[in-house]
């Protein structure tokens, strides 16, 4: 019999060290509530718990028990409270998640408050006898009345309009300060306050009056973002967005949107939304620039926002095209470091000019930049295979107004790297199909490749091909796809199918 008891408790201890081990791995889920954890009487309230990856059995616990369990789908699991009563429903609660046989920890304890017509509403006062500016420091009190009666409370400030808890205080006295020890623009609003039991059930007073923080100095600043792009051809349509953060002390702002070099701004628009729509119809090369914007608020002007970021609008133009090369050339390994060199053309009028590499296929200006010489160096650090593609760049005026160049012609820069796998293969990424598509060398050229090579036929008989339009200076290699390794050829034994060309630099 010993030897039968001696097995079975083992075999207990064996699953319950089991069972905390996976118990350990099951991160403890979270536990909120919607619209607020303080609610009025007779309010319903939605109670969400959300587990780990992979939960699909939810519990939620009130005052230590078991109140209700549930299977759910997308981790996330809702128990709603119909009704809420100060004294059934003013409780501790908490939640667990469940994958298969295992079961989380319990949430972080979630105090559900009642507001009742049984306590008076406390009073509520701040610090500051003058002006609250960016960086003071103020201090919200938060009274009982003297009708409140004697018990330990809890003291709750909470935005006047959510009734979301903002900080919580046990004092042991009738009153408590809540410390803002360097304000914010974003601390502009209406507050409240509550207080309630610390003992369940949790009934509270209703808040007090609202008290309305306003910190005067500049706003946070706004987004700036251009539509379809920062880079743009010549008597298309352009719409500029500024949006600003939500901010609750704000109902309606003037928002501006200005260019650089120019002393008044260009545009002006009021709106209740955090955004606003400033729209450019048919733009020129003279609009390339860089554009910001600000917003103030409707009821005090004085009180506006700092500008955004700068963006950086380029037009192509009607300038001399400048020059664009590659080191160490055009076909790279992976990790390499490619160096785009775009060169001013002598005949240019400026001297002093901006540079902007762009890449086709995307919406704004890849670098750009603002060098003292009549070159700029665009580096392309440790290129993968999403770095293949068509590059040109183009120059503008550092003064209004602005002249933008045509673009350069395009450079295909194209990335070899090698496939994962026990047996390692070379491949080739093609930026003349989809993008980030790569190539592998086998013995027989796969059908992509070919397609590759047709397209590259396709293309060397553009117009628009730099190797056709000016072969100076330009030395063409035939690659072999198979091995990417430079070999001897007999004239006599030249293939039938069109080789591809890439171009290689000789400095």
């Amino acid at each position: 019999m010993a030897p039968t008891v001696t097995i079975l408790f083992s075999i207990g201890l064996y699953w319950t060290w089991a069972i905390k081990a996976q118990m350990a791995t099951l991160p403890r889920p979270t536990l909120w509530a919607v619209p607020s954890p303080v609610v009025h009487q007779g309010a319903d309230v939605t109670l969400r718990c959300q587990g780990h990856l992979g939960s699909d059995r939810f519990q939620l616990w009130k005052d230590g028990e078991l109140r209700e369990e549930r299977n759910a789908s997308w981790e996330l699991a809702e128990f709603v409270l119909r009704k809420v009563d100060g004294k059934r429903d003013a409780r501790n609660y908490s939640c667990r998640s469940g994958q298969g046989p295992w079961w989380s920890e319990l949430s972080e304890p979630l105090v559900l408050v009642v507001m009742t017509d049984v306590f008076p509403k406390p009073m509520i006062s701040h610090s500051s006898y003058y002006s609250i500016m960016l960086g003071d420091k103020v201090t919200i009190r938060c009274q009982l009345s003297q009708q409140a009666p004697s018990q330990d409370y809890t003291f709750a400030l909470l935005g006047a309009e959510s009734l979301e808890p903002l900080q919580l205080q046990s004092p042991a006295r009738t009153w408590a300060d809540f410390s803002l020890p360097s304000v914010r623009a974003e601390d502009s609003g209406s507050y409240s306050c509550i207080y309630y039991r610390k003992m369940a059930p949790h009934n509270g007073s209703h808040p007090s009056k609202s008290l309305e923080l306003t910190v005067h100095g500049q706003l946070p600043k706004p987004t700036l973002l251009a539509q379809p792009g920062q880079v743009v051809v010549s008597g298309a349509n352009l719409t500029l967005w500024c949006s600003r953060p939500k901010l609750p002390s704000l109902e309606e702002v003037t928002f501006s949107l200005s260019k650089a070099g120019t002393q008044e701004p260009l545009q002006h628009q009021s709106s209740a939304e955090p955004w606003a729509r400033f729209f450019l119809p048919s733009v020129r090369p003279q609009d390339t620039g860089s554009y910001s914007c600000t917003y103030r608020d409707g009821r005090a002007p004085a009180r506006g926002s700092e500008l955004s970021e700068a963006l950086e609008l380029v037009v192509p133009g009607s300038l001399p095209k400048p020059s664009l090369s590659a080191l160490p050339g055009l076909v790279v390994d992976p990790g390499t470091h490619v160096t785009l060199q775009c060169r001013k053309p002598p005949q240019s009028p400026f001297w002093r000019v901006n540079f902007t590499l762009l890449k086709m296929g995307s919406p704004q200006p890849s670098q750009s930049l603002s060098p003292s010489g009549t070159s700029a160096d665009f580096h392309l650090l440790s290129v993968r295979a999403q770095d293949a593609g068509n590059y040109s760049c183009v120059y503008y005026g550092r003064m209004a107004p602005r002249q933008v160049s045509e673009p350069s012609e395009v450079l295909e820069i194209w990335v070899t790297g090698s496939l994962q796998g026990s047996s390692p293969r070379r491949s080739l990424c093609c930026p003349c199909l989809p993008w980030s598509t790569c190539l592998p060398f086998d013995s027989e050229p796969p059908r992509e490749e070919i397609l590759c090579k047709e397209a590259s036929k396709d293309r060397s008989r553009e117009p628009s091909d730099p190797m056709a339009e000016d072969p100076q200076g330009v030395t063409y290699a035939q690659l072999n796809l198979m091995t990417l390794k430079k070999r001897k050829t007999d004239p006599k034994e030249m293939p039938t199918e069109s080789p591809l060309y890439a171009t290689v630099s000789l400095d």
